[in-house]
């Protein structure tokens, strides 16, 4: 096992539950930038001139934020502008060790099955077990063959 890859997952997982909850906090209905420039008082027209461009860009803006085809960059640069940090994540949905087991154990399956499958076959039929799995996953699957199924 990749100790830097454990290391990562640890830290990550570390902060999932802070992360969890930002991602559970709701976009507002006209998206974040209409709403934090109608909280600062900032009509369409004083933010574009700020920004350097037009109440049209601006508007545009604003609907391919609440669209979601707007660029980071954009997002940060008009965040910037409105004195806001953006703030960018992927949250896992479990902890990235979970997945990892995960999918070991689904690798280990795949492959004990088709060696089930031939010794059934042979008469010499072993069954899969949580111990036979846990130590297939441990002799023989290695991290970097976790995601080729």
């Amino acid at each position: 096992m990749n100790y830097n890859r454990q290391l990562a997952r640890a830290s990550i997982d570390g902060r999932r539950d802070s992360l969890t909850a930002l991602k559970n906090y709701p976009r507002p209905t006209h998206g974040w930038i209409a709403t934090i420039r109608f909280a600062l008082g900032i009509s369409q027209p004083l933010l574009g001139a700020r920004m350097g461009t037009s109440k049209q860009r601006i508007s545009q803006l604003e609907r391919r934020e609440r669209e979601g085809t707007i660029q980071l960059s954009q997002l940060k640069d008009v965040a910037d502008h409105l004195g806001c940090d953006l703030v960018y994540a992927l949250v896992p949905r479990e902890r990235l060790e979970q997945t990892v087991r995960r999918q070991a154990r689904k690798v280990a399956m795949l492959r004990l099955s088709a060696v089930q499958r031939t010794m059934q076959l042979e008469g010499q039929e072993t069954p899969i077990t949580e111990a036979r799995l846990r130590d297939y996953i441990q002799r023989h699957i290695d991290e970097k063959d976790l995601w080729e199924t």
